[in-house]
């Protein structure tokens, strides 16, 4: 079982820079979602609360007692949304190691036992803060004793991966002579945590089967692919690694993707999962995923893991492309690489995902039909599609991998996304705007298991 905790990089800065001020020690509340899977539990951070001055009974150098008044609304409110809460408290005067103290312990008698009574579903922590490290421990639901936290993850448009003190799970990556002229490009570091991380590709189709192979040749080690479908002969023209054996034996989509993998490194894990991400047992494979990248052909699979996204705190690269044709030949084309992260507007926000079209698909699937297109603004199409101007728009969306582990695009707008004008031949950066309230992303943000996802109960 590993078990995390994370944030996005604004919470994760509002809390430090609140508990790290000067010489005494400072506090604040987590308040959190859960994701729970048979392996993994991640505790996601929805809100920080600032203890104030004023929330303390006594506050000194290396002392502090909380006002019960100040921490048991804190603890209501947790217990009503279903939701964890997690204790924070600095050690300003450590450079080294920050680690729990004596006092820590006796504090965490006291206190866990009371959290963790008034909201038995829920695990609960405590995290303290030095100015270079942190610790987390977790009191798990009927459980009496703490476990360490590996890994605490903090979300921003470079992902960063800190090892708690009191982490067993910390291990030298090593890096092969297959990535050294790469390591020249983003350094040694950042090519070491692509090599940790977790990587969901949703649609193994024409743009999803080139992303994949992009990342398994950038050195992603674990994989979690999710696709319904088997090989067709209209799909061999653009789908990577397909035969017409594959055709002919009705090969699932998956198991190409295995095939390349294993080509290339047979040490590569994959989490191959035939199915639609619009069942449940599916979609939430995906909250084990460190970045999602999502290439489906439907609206209603971008909403699944758009959900997740925000509920999970899951960085989402959407990738699309959109070909319309007459026969005087191809008059509109345009690809969309968006990196949506939990602190943006999300899918719905930016206007990718149509209402009327989504419920259209779900109407078909009830009645065993996939309803497919092509999306870039969000309107479903009939369209063409070419391999090579699929190759762009997927290149485009495996760098955002570097960006991620490197901030390898360092001179780019915040808050902005791709658009390959075809027809132009040119990729312009287009800025992050919500055109409309959607509301669910703010409500769901951070929520974790504490709020369903908009899936089919499959099982």
């Amino acid at each position: 079982m590993r078990f995390a905790v994370t944030f996005t990089a604004n919470d994760f800065n509002r809390m430090y820079n609140h508990v790290i001020q000067d010489g005494q020690e400072e506090a604040a509340f987590l308040i959190c979602g859960v994701a729970e899977t048979p392996n993994f539990t991640n505790i996601v951070v929805r809100e920080v609360i600032p203890v104030p001055d004023s929330g303390f009974i006594k506050k000194s150098g290396a002392f502090l007692t909380i006002k019960p008044e100040f921490m048991m609304p804190i603890i209501k409110q947790a217990r009503l949304d279903n939701l964890s809460v997690i204790s924070v408290h600095s050690h300003p005067f450590s450079s080294g190691s920050a680690g729990f103290s004596s006092i820590d312990d006796e504090g965490d008698d006291i206190l866990m036992p009371k959290i963790c009574s008034r909201i038995p579903q829920r695990a609960h922590g405590h995290m303290v803060v030095g100015r270079n490290s942190l610790d987390v421990r977790l009191w798990m639901k009927d459980k009496y004793s703490a476990v360490s936290v590996d890994l605490v993850k903090i979300v921003g448009r470079k992902l960063r991966k800190i090892y708690p003190t009191s982490s067993q799970t910390r291990t030298a990556s090593t890096v092969s002579d297959t990535h050294q002229r790469q390591i020249l490009a983003i350094g040694k570091e950042a090519q070491s945590l692509i090599q940790q991380l977790t990587i969901a590709v949703i649609g193994l189709g024409g743009i999803g089967s080139q992303v994949f192979q992009q990342l398994v040749h950038l050195g992603v080690k674990r994989f979690i692919l999710i696709d319904p479908d088997t090989i067709e002969e209209t799909n061999r023209s653009r789908l990577v690694g397909s035969t017409a054996s594959d055709v002919r034996s009705g090969v699932a989509k998956i198991e190409v993707m295995q095939r390349i993998a294993e080509a290339f490194d047979p040490q590569i894990s994959i989490e191959a999962i035939k199915d639609s991400v619009y069942n449940l047992s599916a979609a939430r494979r995906l909250i084990e995923a460190d970045i999602m990248f999502c290439c489906t052909d439907n609206l209603h699979s971008r909403m699944v893991v758009n959900r997740i996204a925000f509920q999970y705190l899951i960085p989402l690269v959407d990738v699309g492309l959109d070909l319309q044709a007459s026969e005087r030949g191809i008059e509109a084309a345009g690809g969309r690489v968006m990196v949506v992260l939990p602190e943006d507007p999300c899918l719905d926000c930016m206007g990718v995902l149509d209402a009327q079209t989504i419920t259209d698909e779900i109407s078909s699937l009830t009645y065993g039909n996939l309803a497919t297109g092509q999306y870039v603004s969000g309107q479903a199409v009939e369209s063409p599609a070419v391999i090579s101007l699929n190759g762009v728009v997927a290149s485009l969306g495996a760098t955002e991998l570097l960006n991620f582990v490197s901030g390898l695009e360092s001179r780019r707008a915040d808050r902005t996304y791709k658009v390959y004008r075809v027809l132009e031949g040119d990729v312009r950066l287009v800025e992050m705007k919500a055109i409309k309230q959607c509301d669910v992303c703010e409500e769901v943000k951070g929520k974790g298991d504490a709020v369903q996802l908009p899936c089919r109960q499959d099982r």
